[in-house]
């Protein structure tokens, strides 16, 4: 299975939020990197706003298109972890929110959407708050006990 984490802000980051927003990912060690419209699998069309979005792939490190690590709710040996995650998954998934929180914090979007799935489907579609990321998003893995193949539409 590929665990994938894969979105859009609306509308696109311009001038100073595109320059902090392309500062911030390429000062951190988790992969963000921009992806075209047409790769927005399994997003509802009718979702996807017809005017200019960002839409990017989330990877465990950069240059690497899948989130393995950050969304696979297993436990690891931390002796083992070549990529220096923690061995928690509940860690590993805070990273990972961290890091969505910070690009919505940083563009200050209309909408940010994000699909946390294990093989690109989306089963549901949720709409949260910004402030609800952390116990939303956490409380659908636990329920799960890995990723919950839900898109989350995050607005403020």
């Amino acid at each position: 299975m590929s665990n994938d984490v894969f979105g859009f802000i609306y509308p696109s980051p311009k001038g100073d939020d595109y320059k902090k927003l392309i500062d911030y990912i390429s000062s951190i060690d988790i992969g963000v990197f921009r992806i075209g419209k047409e790769e927005l699998f399994n997003i509802p069309h009718e979702m996807i706003p017809d005017g200019d979005i960002f839409s990017f792939l989330i990877g465990d490190r950069p240059g690497y298109p899948n989130a393995t690590y950050l969304i696979d709710y297993c436990e690891y040996d931390p002796d083992s972890s070549v990529r220096g995650f923690p061995s928690n998954p509940k860690d590993r998934l805070n990273i990972l929110l961290d890091v969505i929180s910070a690009i919505f914090l940083i563009t200050n979007p209309e909408k940010m959407l994000v699909a946390l799935t294990d093989s690109s489907q989306i089963e549901r579609i949720e709409r949260i708050n910004h402030s609800d990321i952390y116990n939303v998003i956490s409380g659908d893995f636990e329920i799960h006990q890995g990723p919950p193949d839900t898109l989350y539409e995050i607005v403020w």
